[in-house]
C-alpha cells in the first residue's frame, strides 16, 4: 500500500504518530554516541532476528540509503522508493505539503490470519541536518510528543534512577522510552522500550524495541487493553494482555542533491492481535491520514529550527 493524503488527522488519532514518528528525536542529545549507523547494536538485531510474535516473524529491511552514498548509490535508493505516483521530483519538492510513500504490510507467511504488520514510511524535509539534535528541535518534538489530546496518552524517558530500581544499568548511549497511547479509541497500549541513537556526518538514525524486562513493570508495564463504551459513552478499560513485539528505526540522511534535503525513512514490525479491531481494516484506512500530520510538522520544525 502506498499513499499520499491530504486530509486532516481527527484529534483521537494525533498522539501515536508523534509518539512514534517524531518522538525518536528526544533521544538527540550531547551524550549520544558519534558512531557509523551500521555499529547501531539493536538496528542490527532488528534486521538479523526482527520481530517475533505467535510463530511468526519478520524482520527490518536494511536503510535505503546508506551514508556516504553518491550520486550512483542515491539513484539506486530512490529505485526502491518511487513509483508511478510518487516521482522523485514530486517527493522532493520543497514544500510542507509534499508527498511522502507509506507501505504497510502483513506477514507474507501467514495470509490472513497473521497478526504482525510492517510499515514503511519515506519523506523528504529540508534543513540542517545538526538541528535534529538541537536542544531547541528536540524540545519542540518533545513539546508535541507531550501535546496529546487525551489525558491517557504520554510518553517520555526512565530517569537513571528508575533504571537502577529495576536492576538495570544502561550505558551512556541508551535510553528508555516509556508510551502509553490510545489507537482509534479501541486500544490502549502501554509499553517501554529500549533505544540507542548514532550519529555519523551524513546521518542520525535511532532504533528501537520493546524490552522484554517490563513485561509485568508494575508502574511501565508492556500491555494492551481493549476499550469499550456503554450506552452513555463512558469508556471502560478491559483485562490487561501482555504486548511483545514492537521493533523499528529512523533513518535520517543528508542527500547530495537538491541541497538541503534530507531523506527520512521510518520502518517498523509490530503486532496487531486480531481482537485490537475485530477484523476492521483501521490501520489501513486511518493511518495514512496519521501520517501526514506528522510529516508536515516534522517538515515545519525542520525548516524553521524551534517550534
Amino acid at each position: 500500500m502506498r499513499c499520499a493524503c491530504s486530509q486532516r488527522s481527527p484529534a483521537p488519532f494525533r498522539p501515536a504518530v508523534v509518539v512514534t514518528l517524531l518522538g525518536w528525536l528526544c533521544f538527540a542529545g550531547p551524550s549520544v554516541r558519534f558512531a557509523a549507523a551500521a555499529e547501531n547494536a539493536i538496528l542490527n538485531e532488528l534486521r538479523e532476528q526482527g520481530v517475533s510474535a505467535a510463530g511468526q516473524k519478520l524482520v527490518l529491511p536494511k536503510p535505503t540509503l546508506a551514508d556516504g552514498a553518491d550520486a550512483a548509490a542515491e539513484k539506486a535508493a530512490w529505485a526502491e522508493i518511487v513509483d508511478e505516483n510518487h516521482t522523485v521530483e514530486a517527493l522532493t519538492h520543497q514544500a510542507v505539503v509534499a508527498p511522502f510513500v507509506l507501505k504497510i504490510a502483513d506477514d507474507p507467511g501467514e495470509g490472513k490470519t497473521a497478526t504482525l504488520r510492517r510499515l514503511d514510511l519515506w519523506f523528504v524535509a529540508y534543513g540542517d541536518l545538526k538541528k535534529l539534535s538541537d536542544a531547541s528541535f528536540v524540545r519542540a518534538q518533545a513539546s508535541a510528543a507531550a501535546d496529546a489530546e487525551s489525558a491517557a496518552n504520554a510518553a517520555g524517558m526512565l530517569s537513571a534512577d528508575e533504571l537502577r530500581a529495576r536492576g538495570i544499568d544502561a550505558p551512556q548511549d541508551e535510553r528508555f522510552l516509556t508510551a502509553r497511547l490510545t489507537l482509534f479509541d479501541r486500544v490502549r497500549i502501554s509499553g517501554t522500550m529500549e533505544a540507542l541513537l548514532t550519529r555519523s556526518p551524513d546521518s542520525v538514525l535511532v532504533a528501537a524495541r520493546l524490552d522484554p524486562r517490563f513485561a509485568e513493570d508494575k508502574k511501565f508495564p508492556n500491555q494492551w487493553r481493549s476499550i469499550k463504551k456503554d450506552e452513555s459513552g463512558r469508556t471502560t478499560a478491559g483485562d490487561p494482555h501482555p504486548y511483545t513485539a514492537v521493533g523499528w528505526y529512523a533513518k535520517a540522511t543528508r542527500l547530495r542533491m537538491p541541497k538541503g534535503a534530507i531523506l527520512v525513512e521510518y520502518h517498523v514490525v509490530f503486532d496487531e492481535p486480531a481482537s485490537w479491531f475485530n477484523g476492521a481494516n483501521l490501520l489501513r484506512s486511518k493511518l495514512p491520514i496519521v501520517v501526514q500530520d506528522g510529516v508536515r510538522k516534522f517538515r515545519r520544525q525542520l525548516a524553521a529550527g524551534a517550534p
